[in-house]
């Protein structure tokens, strides 16, 4: 049975965390063995420790449900901090690439999904319906984190997931 203690954004949090590695745009040693994708709870721990070093803040929200009482919706903006406008940029232009494809992102998600041994079984559960940039804002003055700039990126997905398998591993739905 699942756990309730996940949402899509999660997800996609450890989806697009190991994109940005991949592309060599962030990496594992400059955080201590942190993920820079944070809620923003976590922030003061890494204006401290991630001098130089992008980090990525990220709220989210669930949606209103639509017609499609099945799908999950969520919108989550990513907030990029940078000290280096040029690699703020990058960040944020490899976010609105790798997100805007609708439903080739969430193809890509669900394969990754399938593919990557770290997830545990209710992160399995997750099958994406589409990913889609919803907005996004250039580079910002310096704020008051860490004087750093600030750039952003709004996504909003479509998910369903497993809530509750019988023994067999069957999937029962949403009746379960």
């Amino acid at each position: 049975m699942t756990k309730h203690d996940l949402n899509g954004v999660h997800v996609l949090n450890k989806y697009l965390w190991e994109e940005l590695k991949k592309a060599n745009l962030l990496y594992d040693h400059d955080y201590n063995g942190l993920v820079p994708i944070i809620p923003t709870q976590q922030v003061p721990v890494f204006n401290d420790m991630a001098a130089g070093k992008p980090f990525i803040v990220y709220t989210y929200l669930v949606a209103a449900y639509d017609v499609d009482l099945w799908a999950n919706v969520e919108q989550v903006t990513y907030r990029i901090y940078s000290d280096d406008e040029r690699k703020l940029r990058q960040v944020s232009n490899f976010l609105i690439d790798l997100c805007k494809r609708f439903d080739w992102t969430a193809a890509d998600v669900n394969k990754w999904i399938d593919e990557y041994d770290s997830l545990d079984g209710d992160e399995k559960k997750f099958e994406f319906k589409y990913v889609q940039v919803v907005g996004s804002t250039s580079p910002e003055p310096f704020a008051q984190e860490g004087g750093r700039q600030n750039a952003s990126v709004t996504v909003r997905m479509a998910f369903i997931h497993d809530m509750k398998s019988d023994v067999a591993g069957n999937n029962l739905g949403m009746r379960a």
